[in-house]
């Protein structure tokens, strides 16, 4: 049996998509960059724009991000 028919008789077969399913639309604001680090405080923070420094806590809930 190939592994196609196994999955389609597993609990985990995912069906496939409608043929008349909407694609996905994403909006991506636009940044203002207007506040910036130095070079050396950037290589330091591992970015560029302070707003996009966001505290990192890998064991969070939230999905990393530390929210005070």
């Amino acid at each position: 049996m190939d592994v196609i028919k196994q999955l389609q008789k597993s609990d985990f077969f995912i069906q496939p998509l409608p043929k008349d399913t909407a694609l996905a639309m994403a909006y991506v604001p636009f940044q203002n960059a207007d506040k910036l680090y130095s070079p050396e405080q950037a290589l330091r923070m591992g970015t560029l724009f302070p707003e996009l420094n966001l505290p990192f806590d890998p064991d969070c809930i939230t999905g990393g991000i530390v929210n005070d």
